[in-house]
């Protein structure tokens, strides 16, 4: 008689990787607009789709920090981050233009910059479900955009950088011309319900910052994600073709 089968051994949850993402605002002639860029489509996390910059913490962040505020470390690798995606950097001193490549510990030091940490203000919390292969704790900011600053793709992780409106964005996820991460399309459709970056700001010093996790649940009408009605996004259940196509 043949021994039955081994179970498969559950895997443990892999361990989420501090991040941090700024979310640049800027008026145009039709009101808020906010900065996108479209990861290269072999990107090994979001490939091919429109996030707002930002990247996983480094060792260097620390040494940039010129604020005693506990996140100061995530405030340094998101603007850090924005300025290696697309060229845009929140810092007080003459900007020198982009060098593909450069150091940014190096650059801030030799031009005499202090990084505009203060000017971030807190606007979301997500962490990647446990079932995902790669997981981040990311913390969202929120910042009004640089000024006399052209942005650029570096053309290595991203291929393009755009200025949108939020309601476009979200309106092109839906219509399905384009493909989002779930929390980049919750945050869009939270920026579209205000007209200016004045009115955005705002808002997001009021507003509530809850860890949100989204539960996956295969439902009737497609696969949804629940969501914690704290985080203040109007709803708890979105369905995944809302904001990719599937």
């Amino acid at each position: 008689m043949s021994a039955p089968d081994p179970k498969p051994v559950a895997q443990p949850a892999a361990t989420p990787r501090l991040a941090a993402t700024l979310i640049l605002l800027r008026d145009d002639d039709n009101g808020l607009e906010v900065m996108l860029v479209e990861r290269t489509g072999t990107a090994s996390f979001a490939a091919g789709k429109f996030v707002f910059p930002g990247g996983t913490v480094d060792a260097a962040d620390a040494g940039l920090a010129t604020s005693d505020a506990a996140d100061a470390v995530l405030r340094v690798a998101a603007i850090r981050e924005t300025w290696e995606e697309c060229g845009l950097l929140l810092a007080e001193g003459t900007v020198p233009p982009v060098s593909p490549g450069a150091d940014f510990g190096a650059l801030v030091r030799d031009a005499g910059l202090r990084l505009s940490v203060d000017a971030l203000l807190p606007f979301a919390h997500w962490i990647t479900p446990p079932h995902a292969p790669k997981r981040f704790d990311t913390h969202f900011f929120v910042a009004p955009a640089p000024h006399g600053q052209t942005a650029c793709a570096d053309r290595g992780e991203v291929v393009s950088a755009v200025w949108s409106r939020p309601s476009a964005i979200v309106e092109a996820a839906e219509s399905e011309r384009i493909n989002l991460m779930f929390a980049t399309y919750m945050n869009l459709r939270w920026l579209a319900r205000h007209a200016s970056a004045a009115d955005a700001l705002a808002a997001a010093r009021h507003r509530p910052i809850v860890a949100v996790t989204a539960e996956p649940v295969e439902a009737a009408e497609g696969r949804t994600f629940r969501i914690p009605e704290a985080a203040g996004y109007g709803e708890t259940h979105v369905l995944e073709r809302r904001f990719r196509r599937v």
